[in-house]
């Protein structure tokens, strides 16, 4: 933490590989990506590093917790700077502490931010505010970053990971078919490019699976649905 979690050529190497052990454990129904020592993640660590000039690296982060089928949520505190605003948007749900501040400084280094992750930022909060952030180099606070829909949801300083282990906590109670299949439509419908028989095959799993008449069942008989799908 020494360098508020900036994030080293091995880390974002890490990143990929992590993601796909969790993405794997069929015990596991959300991520929560969360930063040591209250500090989410400062950005690049560009003392010694390739990095700024070979993006490749954080973008496959980017794109291994993007991609991941179950939801990621970002627990948020202190700096979220750079690469580390690169991490947090490329999650599902963003949880920030109130005195969260967010910067995309990359006009103060000469660099190009990632494509991938301005597309992101469009998405969350428009071309204006994002034009806003990348020409000004300025710090968001919470509030402002709440405003503009940068972030979910503001919580007291320090409950940022408290916040999303119990939104991750009700994750695990709900349908995974649902779930999965709400990413994979909803990721498809930003992008344009969500195909009718992606939607008709959840379609035609919710029918046929199990979690359908459990949660009808439940339904009926006023009690906490018990969800049993899982993917192949």
């Amino acid at each position: 933490t020494g360098k508020r979690n900036a994030m080293t050529d091995e880390m974002w190497r890490r990143v990929p590989a992590l993601m796909r052990e969790v993405d794997a454990d069929p015990e596991v129904a959300a991520v929560i990506l969360t930063g040591a020592g209250g500090t989410f993640c400062a950005g690049s660590d560009i003392g010694g590093l390739d990095e700024l000039h070979h993006a490749e690296r954080p973008i496959n982060a980017e794109l291994a917790l993007a991609r991941s089928p179950k939801p990621v949520i970002a627990a948020i505190e202190g700096a979220c700077y750079g690469g580390g605003l690169e991490l947090a948007v490329a999650c599902d749900v963003r949880v920030a502490g109130s005195t969260a501040t967010f910067s995309v400084p990359p006009a103060t280094l000469g660099i190009v931010y990632p494509v991938s992750a301005t597309q992101r930022m469009i998405h969350l909060m428009g071309p204006a505010v994002t034009k806003e952030m990348l020409f000004t180099a300025a710090r968001f606070d919470a509030g402002r970053a709440l405003a503009v829909g940068l972030v979910n949801s503001v919580v007291e300083p320090g409950r940022a990971l408290e916040t999303a282990l119990g939104m991750g906590e009700r994750m695990t109670g709900l349908s995974q078919l649902t779930l999965r299949a709400s990413k994979e439509i909803v990721d498809g419908l930003v992008a344009r490019d969500l195909g009718a028989e992606t939607a008709i095959s959840w379609v035609q799993r919710a029918n046929s699976g199990p979690d359908l008449p459990e949660g009808i069942a439940a339904f009926r008989e006023r009690r906490p649905p018990r969800f049993t799908w899982r993917p192949e």
